[in-house]
């Protein structure tokens, strides 16, 4: 049976255990018939005891990998997200790099086959543009300056930023194979060849953007284009975002999604929903709509409506 490693970048806070308990819990739910996945979570920074104490005993089936102090001071958190490249295990046949605010609640194992048979990378196209140090009229040379002295490979702009309106300028609108970073499929045949590139162009990313929070998307846009890897851009069901812009733009996704990226805090604090059962029962019974009651219900089908890690 082919094995698929979910891998997850996390701080040692009872916010980010509880996330990936749930997210645990959630795969452990569903019912796998051709594939076999583990979890591997990559931590770094100040750890807690109580927190250790109280969170560690419930994660027992995830691979913990702890990262250096020494990387962690010298890097902060892209410590442990670059570990997620660094040290996955060399024996799965597909990687899935996930965010902790991520909850899969169907299945996963069409798109698992196909990206094994393919071989290529596959992932939700990234909401917006990215910007950089520099002010510039379109995408197109954003993405030549970020490039410059890392890559000569030839981006392809076919893509379009999945929450903006499609009569929104070409120039702003197009994209490479730029994705939203919450839920990336990866091939065994590509994953290496995509990491090496990715962990030496990250860093270089930094100093060109104003926001170096998404030089990790970038890194791994350029790192793909480099490796010549092949690229399939999932539909919004499988890293949908509780957005009401989202929401509004694709009913249709929002009534299968796949995988829900619960990254807003406007509705609710993303940080706070597992962390114990106060907080699970008023999130359970907090007055949601649309995209965060959805999100909410799949939560309760999952873990019940009891808090589940007692």
């Amino acid at each position: 049976m082919p094995k698929v490693a979910i891998l997850v970048a996390a701080s040692p806070t009872p916010a980010f255990y509880s996330q990936v308990a749930m997210l645990d819990l959630a795969l452990r739910k569903r019912y796998w018939r051709r594939w076999r996945p583990s979890v591997h979570v990559y931590l770094g920074g100040r750890r807690d005891a109580a927190a250790d104490a109280c969170w560690l005993p419930r994660l027992d089936a995830v691979e913990m990998h702890w990262t250096d102090d020494s990387d962690f001071a010298q890097n902060g958190d892209w410590a442990q997200s670059d570990d997620v490249f660094r040290s996955a295990p060399d024996d799965a046949d597909v990687f899935i790099a996930m965010d902790a605010d991520t909850l899969p609640v169907s299945d996963l194992e069409d798109v698992l086959d196909a990206v094994a048979e393919a071989g290529s990378v596959a992932g939700v196209i990234a909401h917006y543009p990215t910007v950089l140090n520099f002010a510039f009229d379109s995408q197109r040379a954003t993405w030549a300056r970020l490039a410059e002295g890392l890559t000569h490979a030839q981006l392809n702009f076919a893509f379009a930023h999945t929450l903006m309106a499609s009569d929104a300028p070409d120039q702003h609108r197009l994209t490479p194979f730029y994705l939203n970073f919450g839920v990336v499929f990866f091939p065994r045949t590509a994953f290496q060849s995509v990491a090496d590139r990715y962990l030496a162009i990250r860093p270089r990313l930094v100093g060109r953007m104003r926001d170096s929070d998404f030089s990790g998307q970038v890194a791994l846009t350029l790192a793909i284009a480099d490796a010549g890897v092949s690229t399939w851009a999932l539909p919004m069901r499988y890293n949908f975002p509780n957005d009401p812009i989202a929401e509004q733009m694709y009913p249709d996704e929002l009534a299968s999604v796949v995988v829900y990226h619960y990254l807003r805090t406007v509705a609710f604090n993303r940080h706070e929903i597992f962390v114990d059962a106060t907080r699970y029962a008023q999130f359970l019974d907090a007055p949601l709509s649309g995209v965060d009651r959805c999100f909410r219900d799949a939560v309760k089908a999952i873990a019940g409506p009891t808090y589940p890690f007692s």
